[in-house]
């Protein structure tokens, strides 16, 4: 396990560094003045907020300039939010979106997983046929779409829940939701499907046979087999519940890094860009870490194939 550590670790710089060579030439692309945007500037002023943002630099220069910056621990400066850091910006709206992100990881595993279970017991029966069919229906709404809808249904028809804000416990049952229902759908199927073939293997069939109760049966000795996909399967989830978050922060008005993602694209803000796109980039290669981990812990035969 030290050896796998110690190698995903030494992965982690070159990886960040493709993300961010990449993330830097897509923003370099991008047409239009950063530096101006709709403001007014004198010519000395002008110079002055290029100096800023190290936009009198060329391309290649302001690279190396920025990843030292990087290095250092500094985000660098947003030219839209000019008393602010970038740095102090995604530190006060990334625990919003973090703590939506992990709600709705939360939901999606367990309820998905739960799902899963309950469709591989009763296979071929009304209940798995029910659970199979809202699985293939929560995979062919886009997030968004299913955002509007659950605005559509439960604030403004049954005002159950307010339509936007952050702050109470009510505010983020709803996009929770939205953002769980895709994965909660993809993970019902893949625990069925993991599930129903470890229930025809022989040391099922020995269990059962021994007299072990169903249910300790399916808990203890089949889920924990068939768990190792749906492991693997969270390293995804979590990049796209992140990023998806950035189009239902947008439709419930939530005070995440969503809105300064969209704002900082718009606004040709590059250093915010940047920011956020290395912030999301490294939460997503750590927890691909972690699941890298989990699923060597769960099947010794992984933990020997990747040392």
């Amino acid at each position: 396990m030290v050896k796998l550590i110690c190698r995903r670790l030494l992965a982690l710089p070159l990886v960040l560094l493709a993300i961010y060579t990449i993330a830097f030439m897509v923003v370099a692309a991008v047409p239009g003045d950063a530096a101006i945007g709709e403001r007014k500037f004198s010519e000395s002023a002008l110079a002055a907020e290029k100096a800023r943002l190290g936009l009198d630099l060329h391309p290649a220069h302001r690279y190396f300039w920025y990843l030292g910056k990087i290095l250092r621990g500094d985000l660098g400066e947003s030219s839209k939010h000019p008393d602010y850091t970038v740095g102090e910006i995604i530190a006060g709206s990334l625990p919003v979106s973090c703590a939506l992100g992990s709600f709705s990881l939360a939901i999606a595993v367990v309820v998905g997983v739960g799902f899963g279970v309950i469709a591989a017991v009763r296979r071929n029966r009304p209940t798995d046929y029910v659970l199979t069919g809202f699985a293939s229906l929560g995979i062919s709404i886009p997030g968004f779409v299913l955002a509007l809808l659950l605005l559509i249904i439960f604030v403004y028809q049954l005002k159950w829940f307010p339509s936007v804000g952050w702050g109470r416990p009510e505010h983020i049952i709803l996009p929770s939701i939205a953002l769980a229902a895709p994965y909660i759908a993809y993970l019902t199927r893949l625990t069925r499907a993991s599930l129903l073939d470890i229930l025809g293997r022989d040391f099922i069939r020995t269990a059962r046979a021994k007299g072990v109760k169903p249910a300790t049966v399916i808990l203890e000795h089949a889920l924990r087999n068939a768990f190792p996909p749906v492991l693997s399967f969270l390293g995804p989830a979590a990049a796209g519940i992140l990023t998806g978050s950035i189009v239902v922060e947008k439709v419930f008005n939530i005070p995440g890094v969503g809105r300064h993602f969209v704002n900082g694209a718009l606004n040709r803000d590059w250093m915010l860009v940047m920011g956020l796109a290395m912030t999301y980039s490294t939460m997503l290669v750590v927890f691909n870490l972690l699941v890298d981990l989990g699923q060597s812990a769960l099947d010794p035969k992984l933990r020997a194939h990747a040392v």
